[in-house]
């Protein structure tokens, strides 16, 4: 008979709040080789116990045996935002327990894990400490390996790859990729949405545009990163053609912002300050016409303008009201 998973859940909810084994007993009234033997699958807390513990960790007893797998959406944005927070102000190994606590409470409920993951992963550049760095990274790998629910697969595929990457395990992140036929399969299916007469057929196809417009922006910026190396007068050429891609194919403006704060920075690497201000004033008047109200892409904004190569403009009353203007919604 399969034991309950009391233990691991305890153990989880333990390191979460960041207490040792000890506390925790001397909180319960038992001894520490006790909670130890829970957390290793030897023994089960004594039943009267169950909701001295459930209340102490603030759970119900159902998610303490592993029973309960959903969480209401009010209560999961509730952790996601906390979890977030804790990233964003360098607070990662805090943040990784707080996600391996849901883990723990949903051990099945592979959404939860795939969309916290996905929601601060663009916070592991703002750990200095690669060390550190790397272990989350590890740590959220396998997070991410355990989710077998069917669909997450493309979510989960496309996270580990980019994992990957960043400890570069290069031959692992392009094992996760996808098919390379998936487009063509992408075109059947809509041409046969047409032929089916669909009433929402224009809909999935302005979907699968701006899917793919927004795939070719990602690539261009990988191009970016090769070129930028070596010519940066082609960088440049490339950046303008992502302008006019988002332009022609009417993709979200925030992708504007990204290539308006790259163009400026491969324009302060060759020490072209007017040229750079010009892109950081156009960010400025995009930013009051359409604010960005998203404290993840704020963050990465915040990290991308404090490198190196804008300290040449870093003094101008432009970049001064740029750094006010993100700062103000953190």
């Amino acid at each position: 008979m399969e034991r309950l998973p009391v233990g691991k859940i305890i153990q989880g909810l333990r390191k979460a709040k960041g207490i040792t084994q000890e506390e925790l007993a001397e909180v319960l009234g038992v001894s520490s080789a006790a909670i130890s033997k829970w957390e290793n699958g030897q023994m089960y807390p004594d039943i009267t116990l169950f909701p001295v513990i459930a209340r102490y960790f603030n759970i119900s007893i159902d998610c303490l045996f592993g029973f309960s797998n959903d969480l209401p959406e009010e209560e999961y944005l509730k952790n996601r935002q906390e979890c977030i927070k804790l990233f964003a102000s360098g607070k990662c190994l805090n943040g990784i327990e707080r996600i391996k606590r849901l883990v723990y409470l949903y051990p099945t409920n592979d959404r939860i894990k795939i969309d916290l993951l996905k929601n601060v992963l663009p916070y592991l550049a703002l750990e200095k400490d690669s060390e550190i760095r790397e272990n989350l990274i590890r740590q959220m790998i396998l997070i991410c390996q355990r989710c077998i629910d069917d669909s997450v697969q493309s979510q989960k595929h496309f996270l580990l790859a980019h994992l990957f990457i960043m400890i570069k395990k290069y031959e692992d992140a392009s094992a996760c990729l996808v098919d390379e036929n998936e487009i063509m399969a992408i075109d059947m299916k809509n041409s046969l949405i047409l032929r089916e007469n669909n009433a929402n057929a224009i809909d999935i196809i302005d979907s699968t545009i701006n899917m793919l417009g927004i795939q070719l922006i990602y690539e261009l910026r990988n191009k970016v990163s090769y070129w930028i190396k070596n010519d940066l007068t082609y960088t440049k050429d490339i950046l303008e053609k992502q302008c006019t891609l988002i332009t022609v194919l009417g993709l979200s403006r925030n992708l504007y912002f990204m290539v308006y704060m790259n163009m400026a920075y491969v324009y302060c690497l060759s020490s072209q300050k007017n040229a750079a201000l010009e892109l950081i004033q156009k960010f400025i008047t995009m930013y009051k016409e359409n604010p960005i109200k998203d404290s993840m892409l704020i963050n990465v904004f915040v990290s991308g303008f404090s490198s190196q190569p804008f300290d040449i403009i870093r003094n101008s009353s432009a970049f001064i009201e740029l750094n006010q203007i993100l700062e103000e919604y953190l």
